[in-house]
């Protein structure tokens, strides 16, 4: 007797696809920024207390808690959970505002971070998307 369904899939968690890859990699980034960043405020490298409009103590610890989150995230996404990409989702936004928050200003400057937190709400929504509707 022939088996005319085809090959069965393989058991356990299926590949990350393209996709997949370049969102861990931008949430690496992410995790290497607000180390960064954290760092910065502490050390106030290049002034950069000077440049934000909220308290830098404030900004420090949020900044390292994000750091802790984005690096959750990265192993939710590498071990495919399925809370990882609501994560993912949530801390793009929360980046992406706290741009905003941060200058104190409507009309931002358009940065890395802000950028890199956009390519991830996009890329994340086309993910989840896809996981919803598969064709």
């Amino acid at each position: 007797m022939v088996n005319k369904e085809g090959p069965r899939p393989r058991a356990g968690n299926p590949k990350i696809d393209w996709a997949g890859i370049i969102l861990i990699v931008l949430i690496c980034e992410k995790i290497i920024q607000h180390i960064a960043v954290t760092l910065a405020f502490y050390f106030n490298w290049k002034s950069i207390i000077s440049t934000v409009k909220v308290d830098p103590a404030i900004l420090m610890i949020l900044g390292a808690i994000i750091a802790v989150l984005f690096m959750l995230s990265l192993w939710g996404m590498i071990t495919q959970k399925k809370w990882a990409l609501n994560l993912v989702l949530g801390l793009a936004v929360f980046d992406m505002v706290g741009e905003f928050v941060a200058q104190g200003r409507i009309d931002i400057v358009i940065n890395v971070s802000f950028l890199v937190a956009t390519l991830l709400l996009l890329l994340a929504l086309q993910i989840r998307q896809k996981k919803l509707n598969p064709a």
